[in-house]
């Protein structure tokens, strides 16, 4: 009884909750794989390490049970195709059973021993393990650590096959009923991401001079700040859209527009509205209608985050965008208190997550259906992250390359934005504009190796990276203004906002300097877009870099895993 527990699923192997709703479920998709990675640290630990031996294997479904060689296992997970005296339990089979088994990470050997060390202390660690003894119960937690400590240093990559192989003994027992509950644990970008946090502390760029500047960018400014709320109706989409406007008392330079992430809603920047409109730029944040969070409480109950949006929402957030600046340029025009102060012409858009991937899209990026059809046609469902799932519900959408660019657009803040396959391989190229894009090493939603480090090598020049290393994907929104997911999804082993309010605070800096460059004070804050500022915010729990660039080795990384990936679809 207390072993289910351990990984949150029933004895069928099946969910026990709701999709983003069930505490047991949410493990699934926030620290689906922080385990695995903390079980790889052993690597460094020096133990005795156990020599490959188990070729058979007593396989235990229920009251059933049967000898069977490791090598058709492996057969099993090529192809799908059981042997002989185990194709009648075909039916009885968890589902995704073979995607568990061929289920492969690559390993870096130069991953680093203190990266190692502190994750196989970790908590996450030992539930790890412990929910791979699930699986061979007859074998002991230090024949199971070994064993990992053996596959990774074998430079295969990390498997669950791997591991059986590498137990002592001529036969193991392996229990399939547990095995889906072990694919919890096994969400393959998010354990990218977990690889991605030691490779980022070593890579990215570290400044050994201290920081020194005039002013800092991340206090509050001098003017006052005045908020109101305007609501806006689409009669062509016939949809209502809510905004709260953000102004100085002598408000100057480009517009803000700000899109909100699922599940949330114009307040979820409200911290970073209020620091830019208290330095003259205006801000608007929006409430896309079908993404907030009213919207998704009345979501339907599906395990399959594919069906959790309509299709119509990747084109609908970029429009909601256009038409909010529409109705601006209108009202600047107008006689009334606004008039003049709204400088739709020269505008930055900064979005959160599904939000970031709408700024992407109107910043001029083009979606590319036919590679996101590809990517989803592949039926893979476990170790995915939820965003993977996310957009594939953008799959229904007709024709192939589309195009939201809206010109006026001169700037984009894409925070933990929502990329994956939605752009393709090539669509981001296609943005003209200066880009900042902010990723976190712990973002289990919309983890940073497919959704921003990748897409980021596809940014032409000016593009920024600001990365938290241990941060979160909530960790850039304002604590007091919480959303929907970010209240189902907290778990007690997230950093606490007071430990990533570093973060938050170099955000405030380094946004304005961004928005600044568009200013003639381009000069003025251009230090602030530095690796060196960033890092003098960095901590011990949440550490910061800024780049330009990314390093040869961690690019080198990202191809190779990338690579990696496209073997095991």
């Amino acid at each position: 009884m207390k072993r289910t527990q351990i990984i949150g699923w029933d004895s069928s192997g099946k969910f026990s909750g709701i999709f983003g709703f069930n505490r047991r479920f949410r493990r699934w998709h926030h620290r689906a794989i922080a385990p695995l990675i903390a079980a790889m640290v052993a690597v460094a630990s020096g133990a005795n390490v156990a020599t490959l031996a188990a070729e058979s294997l007593t396989f235990r479904l229920g009251p059933w049970q049967g000898s069977i060689a490791i090598s058709d296992l492996e057969e099993y997970a090529r192809t799908g195709e059981l042997p002989g005296n185990l194709a009648p339990l075909g039916p009885f089979l968890p589902d995704g059973l073979q995607e568990v088994l061929a289920q492969r990470v690559e390993i870096d050997p130069d991953i680093g021993d203190r990266a190692l060390d502190r994750l196989i202390k970790s908590p996450q660690g030992n539930r790890f393990i412990r929910a791979i003894f699930l699986l061979v119960p007859d074998s002991t937690i230090e024949q199971i650590k070994d064993a990992i400590k053996l596959v990774a240093t074998e430079g295969n990559g990390l498997s669950l096959l791997g591991i059986l192989k590498a137990l002592p003994g001529d036969n193991i027992v392996f229990d399939a009923t547990s095995a889906i509950g072990v694919a919890s644990r096994l969400n393959l970008p998010y354990l990218e991401g977990q690889i991605l946090r030691s490779r980022l502390e070593s890579d990215l760029e570290v400044e050994t001079e201290p920081f020194f500047a005039s002013f800092d960018p991340a206090l509050p400014g001098s003017q006052q700040v005045s908020q109101q709320t305007l609501t806006f109706r689409d009669r062509q989409r016939n949809r209502d859209i809510i905004a709260e406007l953000y102004s100085g008392t002598n408000p100057q330079g480009p517009l803000a527009v700000l899109s909100q992430g699922l599940g949330s809603d114009r307040f979820l920047l409200n911290y970073l509205s209020q620091h830019l409109a208290s330095h003259g730029i205006t801000v608007v944040a929006i409430e896309h209608p079908d993404i907030n969070e009213a919207s998704v409480e009345n979501l339907p109950v599906t395990l399959d985050p594919t069906n959790l949006i309509p299709a119509s929402v990747f084109l609908e957030l970029p429009k909601d965008i256009s038409f909010v600046l529409d109705e601006l340029t209108e009202m600047n025009r107008q006689p009334g208190s606004l008039a003049g102060k709204l400088n739709t012409a020269e505008t930055v858009v900064i979005g959160h997550s599904l939000g970031g991937y709408a700024a992407l899209a109107v910043a001029g990026g083009e979606l590319n259906l036919d590679e996101l059809r590809d990517f989803c046609s592949e039926g893979r469902k476990l170790g995915r992250s939820p965003a993977d799932l996310l957009q594939c519900s953008a799959t229904e959408l007709s024709g192939n390359q589309i195009t939201l660019r809206d010109r006026r657009i001169k700037q984009a803040v894409a925070l933990n934005p929502n990329i994956g396959s939605l752009f393709g391989e090539k669509g981001l190229s296609e943005i003209e504009i200066p880009i900042l894009l902010v990723a976190a090493s712990d973002d289990a939603w919309a983890p940073a190796v497919t959704h921003q480090l990748r897409p980021f090598t596809q940014l032409e020049d000016p593009k920024y990276l600001l990365t938290a290393i241990g941060g979160t994907h909530f960790s850039v929104t304002d604590p007091d203004y919480p959303s929907l997911l970010e209240r189902q999804t907290v778990l007690p082993d997230d950093p606490t906002r007071e430990q990533t309010e570093n973060l938050r605070q170099l955000l405030r800096g380094v946004t304005l300097a961004f928005v600044k460059q568009q200013t003639p004070e381009a000069s003025t804050y251009a230090p602030f877009l530095s690796a060196a500022y960033a890092q003098s915010l960095g901590t011990e729990e949440t550490a910061l870099r800024l780049n330009e660039t990314l390093p040869t080795r961690l690019a080198r990384w990202l191809a190779t895993s990338e690579a990696a990936l496209g073997r095991l679809d």
